[in-house]
């Protein structure tokens, strides 16, 4: 275990030759140009640790593992800040406008009442601040994209705006249903500069506390076989192809202890784990049990960035003390206490990606929303590459890491890997943009039901031919059945090059079906760039019940391909 040293620095403008030497430590910890300008510097900016990771000291008890970040690179010596691009900001409430990391890069300006701590502006506040918290101003940290621009979508309208390119919503969860959905054909996504939505994929692996589903709960569904709680594909917005669902990694480049897994992942971000440090948690009495149980979780590095301004509100609030930046007093660091070392979350990770599409968009405005997707997608680093397929009692859950049949890797615990932003800029300079878009029609099955077996790797499949040749972007997915327990079924498809992917993994908690279980939508993005055209094969194995073989089936499902000739 490490304890965090602060490091004082002088503000620029009061710097004499003597601390020179401290200026020119600084710029180097920072690693890069925008730290030392004339302009100021950030202090908070060497525990960033998702922009630059070294293995520093950070507000954790842990050390990051050097290299788990962005991979900034020389993006910013560069230029590329993500200047002159516009991200939408969608959020449960409107961000603190006038932060002063965030004023020269707010659009609009909010009218929040001061006097209330209001944590659902706190947290528009952090997500903005990951986005494009200003460099260079003395204060703070610095967000992926700190020029760019942000649009804060639930504040009041000052008259026209520029529309954005990219909207982050850190917003939702998963329920433990999937819910019907009427409206699935209606969506035009013919515009290829329309708005891409970057979308947190959710905290539901352990538990969804808010939503009355504890911990404990879970883990009786999931017989702590490994598998999350609820999947992502139960969210029907992550399903959407104008949607990138962003799963998060901790500081070890693992995924985080809480981010939700499924076939709808598109890439991961950095999101962290808890951010505490024992020394400072102890000031409030005994360290939590639950913390004590997982120390891994609780004290390992999460996100810095901007906070409730004011030390009576936000994480970084008066009389509590979890860090030695949230403690809750002024410090040199922080005098106002209006930072903190606690982001985590899936929420974190998404404006990340939003950051990095900002610099994609200011090297090539001409960028179309699948063009994005597919830039991140096969630009992203693979992580946790060891990562196993999780076994129950001799049978596949889930899948690790597969490479299809295009030699794309994929996982539904990461989508196509961390976002790396230098390789993502890089091939964003000169892309020549996909082909036209397609946009197969529903395919259905034969109608005649196919058993649901009990624990058969082998077992039956029901089969979809695909006649239309396609290079495949994503797939959706509907499916009925007569199955009362979704919770005891492994739902596999089978694409015609033979890729397997696990649409859903037994043992999550879903709510008993007493009408059959049926999806109206869900997707797998498995299939990048493999052929459409052959037999599709759709398995579903009982993992629990020995009596579902005489009475379970699969009713009907239906296949629909998207993508490009």
């Amino acid at each position: 275990m490490f304890t965090h040293q602060l490091i004082h620095l002088t503000p620029p403008a009061t710097l004499s030759k003597s601390n020179l030497l401290i200026a020119s430590i600084f710029s180097l910890l920072a690693g890069n140009a925008l730290a030392s300008t004339a302009a100021g510097h950030d202090p908070l900016y060497p525990y960033q640790w998702h922009l630059k990771n070294t293995g520093q000291a950070v507000f954790a008890d842990a050390r990051p593992v050097p290299g788990i970040d962005l991979n900034m690179g020389t993006l910013y010596e560069q230029g590329i800040t993500g200047k002159g691009v516009v991200i939408g900001l969608m959020d449960s409430y409107q961000a603190y406008s006038d932060h002063p990391d965030l004023m020269p890069n707010m659009l609009r300006r909010d009218s929040i009442d001061r006097s209330k701590d209001n944590m659902s502006a706190m947290h528009a506040t952090a997500i903005a601040a990951i986005m494009v918290a200003a460099a260079g101003n003395g204060q703070g940290g610095r967000g992926v994209a700190p020029e760019a621009k942000v649009l804060d979508l639930n504040a009041p309208s000052t008259g026209s705006a520029p529309m954005p390119r990219v909207i982050n919503n850190s917003m939702g969860g998963q329920p433990p249903l999937f819910l019907p959905n009427d409206d699935i054909d209606n969506k035009d996504l013919n515009d290829p500069h329309a708005a891409l939505i970057v979308h947190a994929a959710g905290n539901s692996f352990l538990d969804i506390e808010k939503n009355g589903i504890s911990a404990s709960s879970c883990e009786q569904a999931t017989q702590r076989s490994g598998v999350g709680c609820i999947v992502a594909n139960t969210d029907l917005l992550s399903n959407l192809p104008d949607v990138i669902a962003v799963g998060a990694v901790n500081a070890s480049g693992q995924k985080s202890s809480y981010s939700s897994t499924g076939s709808v992942l598109w890439v991961s971000g950095l999101g962290g784990e808890e951010g505490w440090q024992r020394n400072e948690v102890m000031k409030q009495g005994a360290v939590p049990e639950k913390a004590e149980r997982n120390p891994a979780r609780n004290f390992a590095p999460a996100i810095v960035t901007a906070d409730a301004p004011g030390c009576d509100k936000g994480l970084n609030k008066s009389g509590k003390s979890f860090n030695a930046l949230d403690s809750g007093t002024s410090t040199q660091l922080d005098p106002t206490c209006s930072y903190t070392a606690m982001a985590n979350g899936t929420s974190s990770a998404a404006p990340m990606v939003s950051g990095v599409i900002a610099l994609m968009l200011q090297v090539n405005p001409s960028l179309s929303w699948r063009d994005i997707k597919y830039i991140l997608a096969t630009t992203a680093r693979q992580v946790d590459a060891e990562q196993p397929g999780i076994l129950w009692n001799g049978m596949l859950l889930d899948r690790g890491w597969v490479t299809n049949a295009a030699g794309h890797t994929y996982s539904n615990w990461y989508g196509f890997g961390l976002v790396d932003a230098t390789k993502a800029v890089n091939r964003a300079r000169n892309f020549v943009s996909l082909p036209a878009f397609y946009q197969g029609a529903w395919q259905s099955s034969t109608g005649v039901p196919v058993p649901i077996t009990y624990r058969q790797e082998n077992a039956a499949t029901s089969d979809i031919t695909i006649d239309d040749e396609a290079k495949i972007e994503t797939v959706q997915l509907q499916l009925k059945t007569t199955s009362k327990h979704p919770g005891n079924l492994r739902i596999m498809l089978i694409s015609p090059g033979g890729t397997r992917s696990i649409i859903l993994p037994a043992l999550t908690l879903l709510l008993p079906t007493p009408d059959g279980f049926s999806i109206d939508l869900t997707a797998s993005n498995a299939y990048l760039d493999e052929r459409s055209k052959g037999v599709w094969k759709l398995q579903v194995v009982d993992m629990v019940d020995p009596a579902s073989e005489s009475t379970q089936t699969i009713t009907s499902w239906k296949l629909r391909i998207l993508g490009h000739k």
